[in-house]
């Protein structure tokens, strides 16, 4: 049966609604109240206010989200599950004490914890961070090295390695042959020639992370991949998240197509924003029952709904505050889009859900065990020597100069700024078609000219 044709109010309400299906980055938790001591689950969303907004709303959105991740005693919420999610803490204090353990010599007691996770790693690997992730293949690479099984270890390092560039030789000086090993991989990985890889998904425009490169909306490009094992997360508001390693082989155009699947409730999930964004213009009478039924949805503490607009060099923003007794608040700023930007943002998300941001930290290498001078001297290495420079007079390792690197553009608060703008632009057309081409039909798994698939430790 074909329906009468909408209004534009109507219009503009569905078509908000499809525009996040391709925003989201976290979890949808289990639905409890915050109690006392526990973190604040706050969901955000920013609604275009009109077609030519959408590419700074998906840019809003995003950058939201990240910075409300951000605040102490907050946890985001979004309607992107990870199956089995609770599991997270158990796994990331599992992968510590294994490293302690292997740490301390206790080689048989860390590859017995490694076991144990790895299947449950396997099930969460989205919501792992990057860090927890190579720390984990670091652990089983030393401990196979140190059990004799030198191909496997070599491999697990090489992961670890790709993931997590910040290591040092010292902190792989469990022993000689550790140590050559990390240097051989490191030193490969440098010479080692890429190629381009292509993330298609089914929806499209999820959001898609390799490694610890800046995300893209699929299908997403990413360019000078080096060849190897690499970590692909994707996420879709509405769709279980996704992640697994992917082999990128040299000289070629990769590409793996990986199917989404909905989460039971999308359908509700889709008549609660679409009923948001139909009654939000109206005022806080008549958009605080939807925005309140969002929230219950969401099993959010609070909920934070604005709609963004372009005027001149700013970003107009004006929404509703849901707090935890239901109550609403306007929340409404100006957003300059100059180096004041991501100052402006975190200063209106602190302000409004009464929390502040820890100091960041530079990031660091995984650590190692306790430095032993006879093993450093057996391997020709002194302490004061830089990461990866080598005795060359001594036969167990190569010089290895990787010279000096400038610090990259995309740690500038503007690059991230202008990508967020063109990540936006490959999700116009799909941000503003209606919901029911976001359908998802049925299929056996990822498919593409590259495996994908969780590396193996066993």
């Amino acid at each position: 049966m074909v329906k009468n044709p909408l209004n534009l109010r109507e219009i503009t309400a569905t078509l908000t609604a499809a525009f996040f299906l391709c925003s989201s980055l976290l979890v949808l938790a289990p639905r409890v109240a915050a109690q006392e001591g526990e973190k604040k689950r706050i969901a955000v969303f920013v609604l275009p206010s009109s077609a030519s907004d959408a590419k700074p709303a998906l840019l809003l959105n995003r950058v939201l989200r990240e910075n409300t991740e951000g605040l102490t005693g907050v946890e985001l919420v979004t309607p992107a599950p990870v199956l089995n999610s609770s599991s997270l803490p158990e796994v990331l204090t599992g992968i510590d004490q294994a490293y302690q353990a292997l740490n301390g010599k206790q080689v048989d007691k860390a590859m017995a914890r490694l076991n144990q996770l790895r299947p449950v790693l396997e099930q969460i690997l989205p919501l792992v961070p990057l860090r927890s992730v190579a720390l984990f293949y670091k652990s089983w690479g030393v401990g196979q090295i140190l059990t004799g099984n030198m191909l496997e270890g070599k491999t697990a390092i090489e992961v670890s390695l790709t993931l997590w560039k910040e290591q040092s030789n010292l902190e792989y000086a469990y022993s000689v042959e550790v140590l050559k090993t990390f240097v051989e991989v490191q030193a490969d990985l440098e010479r080692r020639g890429g190629g381009k890889v292509t993330v298609e998904t089914s929806p499209e425009n999820a959001v898609v992370v390799l490694d610890g490169r800046e995300p893209a909306l699929s299908p997403a490009i990413f360019s000078n991949v080096p060849a190897g094992m690499h970590l692909v997360k994707v996420v879709l508001d509405g769709h279980e998240q996704w992640a697994g390693f992917i082999r990128v082989k040299p000289g070629e155009d990769n590409t793996a197509s990986i199917p989404l699947k909905p989460i039971s409730e999308k359908g509700i999930f889709d008549q609660r924003l679409v009923a948001v964004a139909q009654d939000i213009k109206g005022g806080a009478e008549g958009a605080q029952q939807p925005l309140v039924e969002l929230k219950q949805f969401l099993g959010a503490n609070e909920l934070l709904v604005i709609e963004c607009s372009v005027v001149g060099e700013t970003y107009e923003l004006s929404g509703f505050h849901v707090k935890g007794d239901d109550s609403l608040a306007t929340a409404k700023r100006s957003l300059a889009r100059d180096a004041s930007f991501l100052a402006s943002i975190r200063e209106f998300l602190s302000g409004l859900f009464e929390s502040f941001y820890e100091i960041a930290r530079k990031a660091e290498g995984l650590g190692g065990p306790p430095i032993d001078p006879v093993l450093l001297q057996k391997a020709g290495l002194n302490i004061e020597q830089g990461s990866t420079v080598f005795d060359p007079d001594n036969p167990v390792f190569p010089t290895v100069d990787l010279g000096q690197k400038k610090a990259p553009v995309y740690k500038k608060w503007w690059f991230w700024t202008g990508v967020g703008v063109l990540v936006a632009g490959g999700a116009v057309l799909g941000a503003w078609a209606a919901t029911g081409g976001f359908g998802a039909g049925q299929s056996s798994g990822p498919t593409g000219t590259i495996e994908l698939t969780i590396v193996p430790v066993q």
